[in-house]
């Protein structure tokens, strides 16, 4: 039997390791051409606790296959997807106006970036030296984490201060309190998420709307197979007196099994922070 909550999970996704290799993946969660974001991570370990589950992203191919490889293994929750565009009030509105708020408790992970594949940045690096920084970058990573967390606060607000608890979990990342070098523009907009998150939290608490944030380092989700990014990690580790042959990341469980502890936790667990054994473990620079 499933849970009585729905969770509501943004940004469920995942990375062909081999594009030429797509269609014979059947099981996003076990097939190796397949590495998994912090989304669909999120939302195996939630199916685990039998939690019904609301799925976003803006490819409904992945959503459709992510849901399949769900149900293969916990048949008996309900598991909605829906392709849309967080950047979009309209897609968010019509959205939330499907919603059965009268049978449902529902709970938000803000799970979204660019990362998702929105926006696409050369050799899908997003640690840049300052000259070759794209102007129109920050504003675009500011967006796809802050305001699209706005959009839909707004949107879920009106229902969440009806029901008795709401939580949300917004999955942030260490760059939000830990300034790194050749990182202008990731840092600048994962600082704003944080600080976002703080004032959210201050504001919303009254109303038993209990907001926790979860601030990975280093995952692996994909974005560190890139040799370029590969080696401006390691200057990045160089500059904190390490010296790393092969980049230390946590698997995506690790932050889905800290999201879920936020749901499930009998305290109101403000922010968790967690680095891959081995990274450096500064919390600021």
């Amino acid at each position: 039997m499933s849970n009585t909550k729905t969770i509501i999970i943004s940004g469920c996704g995942f990375k062909y390791l081999d594009i030429n290799d797509m269609s014979i993946v059947d099981n996003v969660f076990t097939d190796k051409n397949v590495k998994i974001n912090i989304g669909a991570a999120t939302a195996y370990s939630l199916a685990q606790s039998n939690y019904n589950l609301i799925l976003i992203s803006r490819t409904i191919s992945k959503l459709e296959l992510i849901r399949k490889s769900l149900l293969s293994s916990f048949p008996n929750i309900s598991i909605k997807i829906f392709a849309i565009d967080l950047l979009s009030e309209d897609d968010i509105s019509k959205f939330v106006s499907q919603l059965d708020f009268e049978n449902n408790v529902y709970y938000y992970v803000h799970c979204a970036g660019i990362s998702a594949g929105s926006y696409k940045i050369k050799d899908d690096n997003p640690y840049l030296s300052i000259e070759d920084t794209p102007l129109n970058l920050p504003t675009i990573e500011f967006e796809s984490v802050v305001k699209t967390l706005l959009i839909m606060i707004q949107a879920l607000l009106p229902v969440f201060k009806k029901q008795l608890e709401s939580r949300m979990v917004i999955v942030s990342s260490m760059s939000g309190i830990r300034a790194v070098p050749l990182g202008f523009s990731h840092v600048s907009a994962k600082a704003g998420l944080h600080n976002a998150t703080r004032s959210l939290t201050l504001e919303l608490n009254k109303l038993n709307i209990f907001i926790s944030e979860v601030l990975p380092g280093a995952v692996d989700t994909g974005l560190y197979d890139n040799d370029i990014v590969k080696d401006n990690v390691r200057k990045m580790g160089e500059s904190f007196g390490y010296s790393y042959s092969n980049i230390p990341m946590m698997p995506p469980k690790a932050v889905a099994d800290a999201v879920k502890l936020c749901i499930e936790s009998e305290s109101h667990i403000l922010s968790i922070n967690l680095v891959a054994q081995g990274q450096w473990p500064n919390l600021s620079a």
